[in-house]
């Protein structure tokens, strides 16, 4: 796996490092940082990497520049965490669903409908007791938390099958993540999850391995699922969020001034990215009915049976009662 990752690496790098050797009046860095990222260039959390970027580079007057390496030209989210955790890669940006095979931390943030709406998740992401606690949890696998830009909640989103009620599910592959919650949520929901790493569910979905995702519209729509996918059905079921993170080797490494810029651009871009989401998204959704796609509004009734099916997943999650209670009372619920 890391294999590919060093070959990839080196080609972009490589790339980089001749553009660089052209721009003969550039001022030189003390620090070049490297951003692995999986998402498409034009999705709404690449753009806020790219904010990042820049404003690391004005906050430090061009002494720390950011490279930025999207559409998972470095690996997909495994490869790339992988990578940075073992010091070979400086940031690695993607799905906290798939750091969960290296850690529990963000799990209880993917508890199906531990959160309502994205004013909830932002208390209690801002919040620095909830990051303590995560960090503490990252430290121990050797990584360090650095940004987070919201996906959205998942919705249940399907080629062929109108979905209203749980039930409907039954018969159909779902593709997942490698989340636990994720896939336990869709099997407590009545479907087959099937994981498949995000570069290669467009073709999935194509030649119909699985018969739906679980993603919101933006999402979808810049990997051009919605190519595919007819039917989205609005259950706002599991948050979950594109996290970047850094080797605490690395992280340590770094003098304080690196630090507190990266901290501040990082906070930054973070707010920057919650005002655009709500932009973007609409714009997806727009997208994805002009492909002819459905949006199916759920009863009252049938949401409550999506949201008691949710959290029955709750007590096998390895998530503790502690840590689940500190987010909820810093989420404002």
């Amino acid at each position: 796996m890391l294999k590919k990752f060093s070959r990839s690496v080196s080609i972009a790098i490589g790339s980089v490092t001749i553009s660089a050797l052209m721009a003969s009046n550039a001022i030189a860095a003390e620090y070049t940082i490297k951003v692995a990222n999986v998402m498409g260039p034009t999705h709404d959390t690449s753009m806020a990497v790219d904010y990042f970027a820049e404003l690391v580079d004005e906050k430090s007057e061009g002494k720390i520049k950011v490279q930025h390496y999207p559409g998972g030209q470095l690996g997909s989210d495994n490869e790339t965490f992988e990578a940075a955790q073992q010091g070979m890669l400086d940031i690695a940006s993607g799905s906290s669903a798939n750091l969960v095979t290296m850690t529990k931390a963000f799990e209880v943030l993917h508890l199906p409908y531990i959160f309502r709406n994205l004013d909830q998740v932002h208390q209690a992401l801002g919040s620095p007791e909830v990051k303590e606690h995560i960090n503490e949890e990252l430290a121990k696998v050797g990584m360090h938390w650095l940004f987070t830009f919201d996906y959205g909640f998942r919705d249940i989103n399907t080629i062929d099958k109108v979905i209203e009620k749980p039930a409907d599910l039954k018969g159909l592959k779902i593709r997942a993540s490698r989340s636990p919650l994720e896939i336990d949520g869709i099997k407590a929901f009545g479907g087959s999850a099937i994981t498949v790493d995000w570069p290669e569910v467009y073709n999935a979905l194509k030649f119909k391995v699985v018969d739906g995702e679980t993603q919101p519209y933006g999402t979808l729509v810049s990997a051009r699922h919605h190519e595919i996918l007819k039917h989205t059905t609005d259950v706002d079921w599991q948050y979950y969020a594109f996290v970047g993170v850094v080797s605490n080797k690395q992280w340590e490494k770094y003098p304080g001034w690196v630090k507190e810029i990266l901290l501040s651009a990082a906070s930054e871009a973070e707010k920057h990215h919650q005002k655009i989401w709500l932009e973007e998204d609409k714009k997806a959704e727009q997208a994805f009915l002009e492909a002819g796609g459905e949006v199916i509004e759920v009863s009252d009734e049938d949401l409550q049976e999506w949201v008691e099916l949710g959290k029955s997943t709750w007590s096998n999650s390895g998530v503790s009662q502690e840590t689940i209670d500190l987010v909820v009372k810093h989420s404002g619920q």
